[in-house]
């Protein structure tokens, strides 16, 4: 299919979801004067210029269409698609649909945890050497808003519901930074989850990188994939390309020996995140020293174990970005099991195995305060392990006017929400409850 040529042609496209994506395609798809069709499940939006049916109208109402394209809100079993398919209507991603027209190199970053930090990180680096660089994706804006820009670089997150949605993008530079159970509504279970992920890389390019963890590469199994690229590793093993070195404060690379003094995140996990990006910095061309000093200057993401507030001798951590319990785990690894925290969990929870939460609860010295959805599911389990010292509240108001009532009598050291859950329970994104928590911490502290 030549895209470019159907386009011109003015074909009926069919938009399938009006969120934030959707209405991007659609903004991009009313330059080439196409006659646009939205499919969305929520009440009609305000966009002019388009036909709108509601998520259950069938094609047959629809009508022949030439081309959809698919927002990765909308499950692959939808019967919309199943109908497109037996209709021999070609689909694609909003992803795949900018990657036609986009003609500067890109940078592909996913993973289970870790990967808005190391997509932001590694724009800060490159954008210090290729200003002609934008970040989006999973982050930040859609692809397709500036894919026609004149750029160097644009610097990519990308969800495993993105990725199950593309046809190969042909990436320049790519990484899976970990993977742990996320997600399994939708996939299923781990296997197809992780073949999601793996359709990052462009495996039979010889000009390919592709940068991931050492612990993870036997997993991937890339020669599966016939993958004829260049592989980079980071961890602290000797044969890593990008050596971590914790005593010494220092990452090794091929090309040089960056100081990790002055990097502002903070835990192992974000050591990970920052070898990855020095290797897709690298790769991208940067030079070393460029890279130490944007290094420096990088002061992470909102939301994302933000330090928000000191009180009475009390750090408030906001880590609402924590929407599974592999990230919330993350987070936690840097604090010691003696430090006395509060420690405020819960929402709208996954399909994960709680045994890791409930050992590492047993191992600090925390004060666990849940909430959400996930009350009705966890607390049964959390009270074996934690017994007196979990609370069940039934939101993060009640929660935060609770901890204020007893922060005299717990005496923690640090107050840290981190909900190991999705928000969509209370709150329409991670965002917005993580606003709310830094207006309550304001409130009664």
């Amino acid at each position: 299919m030549n895209l470019k040529d159907l386009l011109n042609k003015k074909p009926r496209v069919l938009v399938i979801g009006g969120g934030v994506t959707g209405k991007a395609v659609v903004d991009f798809l009313k330059k080439f004067n196409c006659e646009v069709l939205l499919l969305d499940g929520k009440s009609k939006p305000n966009i002019l210029g388009i036909s709108y049916f509601p998520e259950s109208t069938p094609l047959v109402s629809i009508g022949l269409v030439d081309l959809a394209i698919k927002s990765p809100g909308f499950k692959p079993t939808h019967p919309i698609i199943s109908e497109l398919k037996d209709a021999d209507v070609p689909i694609l991603s909003e992803i795949g649909l900018a990657r036609y027209f986009f003609h500067g190199k890109i940078i592909g970053i996913t993973g289970t945890d870790g990967k808005s930090t190391t997509t932001a990180l590694t724009y800060h680096i490159v954008s210090k050497s290729f200003p002609k660089s934008k970040m989006g994706g999973n982050i930040g804006v859609p692809f397709i808003e500036f894919c026609q820009d004149d750029l160097d670089f644009a610097v990519l997150e990308l969800s495993s519901y993105q990725l199950e949605d593309s046809d190969l993008l042909h990436l320049d530079i790519s990484t899976i930074l970990n993977i742990a159970p996320d997600h399994l509504e939708r996939h299923g279970n781990m296997e197809k989850y992780l073949e999601a992920k793996k359709r990052i890389i462009d495996a039979e390019n010889p000009e390919t990188v592709f940068v991931t963890n050492k612990r993870l590469v036997d997993k991937l199994n890339l020669e599966s994939l016939h993958f004829s690229g260049k592989l980079r590793l980071f961890g602290e093993a000797e044969d890593c390309g990008a050596k971590i070195l914790l005593d010494e404060e220092i990452i090794i690379t091929e090309n040089f020996t960056y100081s990790i003094k002055k990097f502002s995140l903070e835990g192992k996990h974000n050591l990970e995140n920052l070898a990855a990006s020095i290797l897709l910095c690298e790769a991208a061309g940067c030079l070393p020293e460029n890279i130490e000093s944007a290094i420096s200057s990088f002061t992470g993401l909102l939301y994302r174990f933000q330090k928000i507030k000191e009180w009475n001798g009390i750090t408030f951590i906001n880590d609402s970005k924590s929407t599974n319990i592999h990230s919330m785990l993350s987070g936690l690894a840097g604090i010691k099991s003696s430090m006395p925290i509060i420690l405020i969990l819960g929402g709208k929870q996954k399909n994960e195995e709680l045994l890791p939460l409930t050992n590492r609860l047993k191992e600090l010295n925390a004060q666990v305060f849940l909430i959400g959805e996930a009350r009705l599911h966890w607390e049964k389990e959390l009270s074996v392990c934690l017994q007196d010292r979990l609370h069940v509240l039934e939101n993060l108001n009640d929660a935060v006017k609770s901890i204020r009532e007893k922060v005299n009598e717990i005496k923690a050291e640090m107050i840290i929400f981190s909900p190991a859950c999705a928000s969509f329970d209370q709150y329409n994104n991670f965002e917005e409850r993580g606003k709310h928590f830094t207006d309550l911490v304001n409130q009664y502290f």
